[in-house]
């Protein structure tokens, strides 16, 4: 399975590299405000030269009340910084606390569009992480390969005036995950929309639907949050019932509902360097 799925992303990179010349318009903005949307990524890279620095912290639940003072007590973060190799490529390295991840990403633009009211985007996703964490269980199913996470996904969003949309199916490779005994492969289709409310500020929802989970969790990721930009600095403060920072995470680890209580605070800051 991963041979194959390694051969297409290799076949289909290289057909869209020699259709990215003519795909692209010049004059494209921006969909979204930064690369990320609440979890998952966004259709947007950073410009050539560009690096990005993420800083990401999800705490505990909201109504753990004030002995957690509402779950700041219980954070965790992710570390990433993401580099532009050119205008249609951007490469990116992270750590999170959880689980002592490792991951690596690359982004690749497939289509710029700017139309006089409308503006179209599509980008190509794929990212990798490895569990680092000592102990992992069963102790006979430890290895590199085990550890080990894949996923791809193909981004595709479009914006009028100051409503934005995008739809992202992706596909995730877990190798092992004790739950299930074994890998499982999983699909999703997170629906993004955005509201700018002024020209520094706006509104996300995202909703992350995960098909054929094989947990006893049907639960799904909620996120809303609020976008602001101030040049320099992205900020997104998050509400969500996922603490996840890495698509294994998300995908996997999301068992709380809203309607139960479990909302956990969170936020996502970007830095923007130029080299």
């Amino acid at each position: 399975m991963r041979k194959v799925l390694l051969t297409l992303a290799l076949v289909l990179s290289a057909q869209l590299i020699s259709l990215n010349a003519v795909a692209q318009d010049e004059s494209y903005g921006s969909i979204f405000i930064s690369t990320q949307n609440g979890l998952m990524q966004s259709v947007e890279l950073p410009a050539k030269g560009e690096l990005k620095m993420h800083i990401a912290h999800r705490f505990g639940e909201l109504n753990g009340g004030l002995y957690d003072i509402f779950g700041l007590d219980e954070a965790t973060m992710r570390l990433a910084f993401e580099w532009g190799a050119t205008d249609w490529l951007g490469l990116s390295l992270g750590r999170s606390t959880w689980e002592k991840t490792y991951d690596l990403g690359t982004k690749l633009a497939l289509f710029r569009l700017n139309g006089n009211a409308v503006s179209v985007a599509s980008t190509l996703f794929a990212g990798w992480s490895v569990n680092t964490l000592r102990g992992f269980y069963p102790e006979d199913e430890e290895n590199f390969q085990n550890r080990s996470t894949a996923n791809i996904q193909l981004l595709l969003a479009a914006s009028y005036k100051r409503l934005s949309l995008q739809f992202s199916p992706v596909f995730l490779r877990n190798n092992f995950d004790p739950r299930a005994d074994g890998s499982i492969n999983l699909f999703a289709l997170p629906a993004t929309g955005s509201i700018n409310l002024t020209k520094r500020l706006g509104i996300t929802a995202e909703y992350i639907a995960i098909f054929n989970k094989p947990f006893y969790s049907d639960v799904n990721p909620l996120t809303f949050s609020i976008d602001i930009d101030t040049g320099g600095h992205q900020f997104q403060l998050l509400f969500s019932n996922s603490r996840g920072l890495t698509y294994k995470s998300i995908m996997t680890n999301t068992d709380q509902a809203w309607t139960e209580g479990g909302i956990y605070f969170g936020f996502n800051l970007v830095r923007t360097f130029y080299l």
